[in-house]
């Protein structure tokens, strides 16, 4: 197991989407913190909102796949890093739908994810292998 969790690639990933979902929510939101889009009359500021809240999850979650040697707790907390990608994705095609204009940063953004997942999917399979040791 690697001694350094913020050296990884998958960490370092996710800390990315969060930069770039951060960016997008304040570019549509003219920089709304993710509360007062959370009780915006406007979509996609709850969109957008949302996007963050998700990728904010990511690091934490992680960290317990990371540390934890309790294998059910492992897989729930893959099973919710995969649940928040997805969402953040549904959520970016919601966006692009509602006509939002800046989808070069949605599709950096998507990009980011999907490399995420990539990432996360071999992260979580060597770390199985090694805790299985």
């Amino acid at each position: 197991m690697e001694s350094n969790f913020t050296q990884l690639k998958v960490y370092q990933k996710a800390q990315e989407i969060f930069k770039v979902s951060r960016a997008i929510a304040c570019i549509i939101s003219d920089n709304k913190n993710v509360m007062e889009m959370g009780i915006s009359n406007n979509y996609n500021y709850h969109f957008a909102g949302e996007i963050v809240s998700d990728s904010l999850r990511l690091v934490p979650s992680l960290a317990v796949v990371h540390n934890t040697s309790n294998s059910s707790l492992r897989l729930k907390r893959a099973n919710n890093i995969r649940k928040s990608a997805k969402r953040m994705l549904i959520k970016c095609r919601k966006l692009e739908f509602n006509g939002v204009k800046e989808t070069e940063f949605l599709n950096l953004l998507k990009s980011e994810i999907l490399q995420f997942e990539n990432l996360f999917t071999d992260w979580l399979n060597n770390l199985h292998y090694k805790k299985d040791e």
